[in-house]
């Protein structure tokens, strides 16, 4: 019979087909005429073929022609069609996209950002006078696909920090020359080195951490079962005010120093100092790292530190923005998970006495922060050379 006579295959070209009825994520009509060379070169008749794979026998002749006509390859994958012309052209892509990056407040709409439903109806809205009526009928799945392949994400914020501080890598080279000398008043084995001839110097980081909630639950909360597993809590609460907390870190000693109190004044800042100075040893030098806030350089304090003698108090003042140069946020992070989160007081009073509570468990074992960030970049002859300095003329 015609219609049994075999084709010839090469060792490679059956080793090939083989490997392709054995791939689990390729086409299955491409295994079906790959299955179909392979028998046909057995000898198998057209019908038979046709028969063993469930199809119908023009199927078999078609991929044998296709085979005939240009080999393997012609057989086993179809050709790729023309098909429509496109319709979404490069420049309604274009005018999408330019649409897609505005603020939907410049266009008249009330929302700061797009969502795609909003998008697609001002893409379908404003098309015909934009010059693309074929985008008048546009679908959403449509948009978010010419979204996806530009990368654009019209619909999500990310924060960033400008850097609007004209001075601001140099103050920052001063806030880390400060954490090169900390780094240098520890020995190999990390014991705090002594000066024998000169003033110890002792580098505090402080911060404010304004804004505490002092909130109050409507309930009794019910505590953790065997059945429960979790605290459970009324959803209910009740604000009682907040609270200011102003704080320093000793970066040689890890031991935190806290001021609680309903302002956030120059006042607050001055009890802080105040009780710095009566830490530390007199004669030495307590530098302060803290950020540009009004309290720290106000004619009130600048009066206090004139009663004190001249060089007592240092300050070295973190650029604009650069907050994330103090270390005691590090601090003010591990406060918040530890003790902030979840907490729940009957009073302003009660959350004072935790919160001074909390201090003093902290300094029953207390953590030296160590700043790495870039401080490789400064040597420590540098270090030495600079010596004590303060990057504003507060000091005295």
């Amino acid at each position: 019979m015609a219609n049994a006579k075999a084709i010839i295959l090469t060792d490679e070209d059956h080793e090939y087909l083989q490997s392709l009825i054995r791939q689990r994520t390729i086409q299955a009509q491409v295994v079906e005429r790959a299955k179909i060379l392979i028998y046909k070169a057995q000898g198998d008749a057209n019908q038979t073929i046709a028969s063993r794979l469930d199809i119908n026998v023009n199927t078999v002749k078609l991929c044998l022609n296709k085979y005939k006509s240009g080999g393997i390859q012609e057989a086993l994958f179809d050709r790729q069609r023309k098909g429509r012309p496109v319709e979404i052209t490069d420049d309604s892509v274009s005018w999408i996209i330019n649409i897609a990056c505005q603020r939907p407040a410049d266009l008249g709409y009330s929302q700061e950002l797009w969502t795609l439903k909003n998008l697609h109806a001002h893409v379908q809205s404003h098309a015909a006078e934009a010059g693309f009526p074929r985008l008048a009928t546009i679908t959403k799945p449509m948009i978010q696909k010419i979204l996806s392949r530009n990368e654009l994400k019209p619909f999500k914020i990310k924060y960033y920090c400008e850097r609007r501080d004209p001075d601001f890598e140099q103050k920052m080279h001063d806030v880390l020359l400060v954490y090169k000398q900390v780094s240098m008043q520890f020995d190999e084995n990390g014991n705090i080195i002594i000066p024998e001839n000169e003033p110890m110097v002792h580098t505090v980081s402080c911060d404010e951490k304004p804004g505490i909630q002092a909130i109050a639950t409507t309930g009794a909360d019910l505590r953790p079962t065997t059945e429960t597993s979790c605290v459970y809590r009324d959803a209910e609460y009740k604000r009682l005010g907040t609270l200011s907390l102003l704080a320093g870190i000793d970066l040689l000693t890890g031991i935190a120093i806290p001021v609680v109190s309903e302002t956030h004044k120059s006042s607050d800042f001055i009890l802080l100092l105040k009780k710095l100075d009566g830490m530390y040893p007199k004669g030495d030098i307590i530098r302060i790292v803290c950020d540009n806030h009004s309290a720290h350089k106000s004619k009130e304090t600048r009066n206090y530190l004139s009663t004190l003698p001249e060089g007592r108090f240092v300050f070295v003042f973190t650029p604009k923005h650069g907050s994330w140069l103090n270390l005691v946020e590090s601090f003010f992070s591990k406060m918040t998970k530890q003790m902030l989160k979840g907490i729940r007081v009957q009073s302003k009073q009660e959350l004072e006495e935790r919160i001074y509570l909390y201090f003093d468990e902290v300094n029953k074992e207390p953590v030296v922060y160590h700043w790495t960030y870039k401080l490789d970049e400064i040597s420590q002859e540098e270090a030495v050379t600079a010596g004590i300095k303060s990057n504003e003329g507060i000091a005295s």
